[in-house]
């Protein structure tokens, strides 16, 4: 696959507690992977505050940037590539979401771990303001997207940067980091070069970042599996008897089952890993998504 392209500004917005200046090495990442494109820091009031106001300071200011870009002349803003990570890939979906409504485009976009529900309206809209298609940087693994921000229990559905969503979206490609990631990217802190720190670390907006300029050089996705997620869910090993459960459906060694008695779902995968678990409907819609990542 390949995703390259010849942008000639990025917008870059950051996430919570970094929107007031750039850290460390970030906008020279963002320039490695836009080499030909004049690379701009869009700051916002997304420091020294708690979580829900952050969250919504960037809902708010989102509306600030989408008005800037429909003030464009038509040629101008369709040379404009936005990338965000976090609270910032929040609010490049809304921005999206907002210039859809108008009939207007930018060239493309690129959503790194983005910080919001996975099932928000406004990602059904945001292919539909972009030229070319919305790069969406996933990571199953994010432990702030998985543990954190579910924990922050403003939002009740799964974060999308960590989930994707549970129906394709027009004009959007979802790629789901490689596993091993933290060990090919160093983000210098001095506290990051500890393997496994680093692998706690994993939300680090570098890491998406350096996954991003590969994917839009032309390297192919991982292949990882990404399992959208109903209830929040620790991956564990289950009994997989099947005296308590139906089978639904199966694909590769994978399997979607349903409780007897609850009559709630999950999906295991071939190592008998619980991956996740929820409503039917959702667990029927998660599972087919499955099948459509395995070879074929």
């Amino acid at each position: 696959m390949t995703m390259a392209i010849l942008a000639a500004a990025v917008w870059f917005f950051p996430g919570w507690h970094r929107s007031a200046k750039p850290a460390e090495g970030v906008m020279e990442a963002v320039t490695n992977a836009f080499p030909e494109a004049k690379v701009e820091f869009k700051s916002w009031d997304g420091d020294n505050v708690m979580w829900p106001v952050a969250m919504d300071n960037a809902d708010k200011e989102s509306w600030r940037f989408a008005f800037e870009l429909a003030m464009m002349p038509k040629e101008r803003r369709e040379e404009v590539t936005l990338m965000g990570h976090s609270l910032g890939g929040r609010m490049v979906a809304r921005i999206l979401a907002r210039l859809s409504e108008h009939g207007l485009k930018v060239r493309q976009a690129v959503l790194m771990g983005a910080a919001l529900p996975s099932d928000d309206p406004d990602l059904a809209k945001m292919g539909r303001a972009t030229v070319l298609p919305v790069l969406a940087v996933c990571n199953p693994d994010d432990i702030v997207l998985r543990y954190v921000y579910a924990m922050a229990g403003v939002e009740k559905s799964v974060a999308f940067g960590a989930n994707g969503t549970l129906s394709p979206c027009e004009n959007v490609v979802e790629c789901v980091t490689p596993t091993n990631l933290t060990r090919q990217v160093e983000i210098g802190e001095k506290w990051a070069k500890v393997a496994k720190l680093k692998d706690i670390a994993n939300h680090h907006e570098k890491f998406y970042i350096d996954y991003a300029r590969r994917i839009l050089g032309g390297e192919e996705p991982s292949g990882k599996v990404m399992v959208p997620q109903g209830f929040p869910t620790v991956k564990g090993r289950v009994m997989d008897s099947e005296v308590w459960w139906d089978v639904l459906d199966t694909s590769g060694g994978w399997k979607l089952e349903r409780n007897k008695v609850t009559g709630h779902c999950r999906i295991i995968d071939p190592q008998k890993v619980r991956t996740a678990w929820g409503l039917e409907a959702e667990m029927r819609a998660a599972f087919s998504k499955v099948k459509n990542q395995l070879p074929r």
